[in-house]
């Protein structure tokens, strides 16, 4: 399947606003073309960034952004391979994956390659889809589950998490979550499409807000530090 023509190109800038300033060793599994590296090094132009990208034209366009490019998959021995050669002595301090894990097969095993990788004091930064948002919910009630090209139903995603699961899953790989915070789109629309939901929160039992919190996440911002 062909990725949309702009998927290499899209700058997040919430999870950006969430990478801890002055890292000196960064690391980005799929880094695109490198926009978030040339965002972070336009603030940070000391950082030593290195990406790992599994498309060639998209790792080709981000040499120009990190200080070196791994063009590979991260759940190819290969590329585990090729990442040990260039790790930093005391390694990396921070680890990102912006939409990565629901690509992988494995994405404990992943994980916790990347946390044995990292520094003592390590961070990191993650966004991953919430499979538990309003939009998900109403397709289940009309007994659809509908894949597209892109968004939360990305053909390519083969792994499916909510706000829990994703801080186990970070916890079993050996990282620390800090903070979970949700990325809400269209909030008018989203909340407009949850009240109906929300009525039911006190005959199940279960909290309006939290309810409203988990329904409303259309992705999650991970903040994490090696344990």
């Amino acid at each position: 399947m062909t990725a949309p023509a702009d998927y290499h190109d899209r700058l997040n800038t919430d999870l950006l606003a969430r990478l801890p300033a002055g890292a000196r060793y960064v690391l980005e599994i799929g880094c695109g073309s490198g926009v978030l590296a040339r965002a972070y090094r336009a603030g940070h132009p000391a950082a030593d960034y290195t990406g790992v990208e599994c498309d060639a034209a998209a790792a080709r366009r981000a040499q120009a952004a990190c200080t070196r490019v791994v063009l590979g998959d991260i759940e190819a021995a290969a590329c585990w391979q090729a990442l040990d050669q260039l790790r930093p002595g005391p390694g990396w301090d921070l680890v990102v994956l912006g939409d990565v894990l629901e690509h992988l097969r494995d994405p404990l095993a992943t994980l916790a390659g990347l946390a044995a990788r990292a520094s003592v004091e390590a961070r990191c930064v993650a966004c991953i889809p919430n499979v538990g948002h309003v939009s998900l919910v109403y397709q289940l009630l009309q007994a659809r589950w509908d894949y597209a090209d892109d968004g939360l139903l990305d053909r390519t995603h083969l792994r499916f998490f909510t706000q829990p699961t994703m801080v186990a899953l970070f916890a079993q790989a050996g990282w620390e979550v800090q903070a979970c915070t949700a990325r809400v789109f269209e909030p008018e629309a989203t909340e407009r499409a949850l009240l109906p939901l929300l009525e039911l929160a006190p005959r199940l039992g279960m909290d309006t807000e939290a309810m409203r919190l988990h329904l409303s996440a259309y992705q999650w911002l991970v903040e994490a530090r090696r344990r």
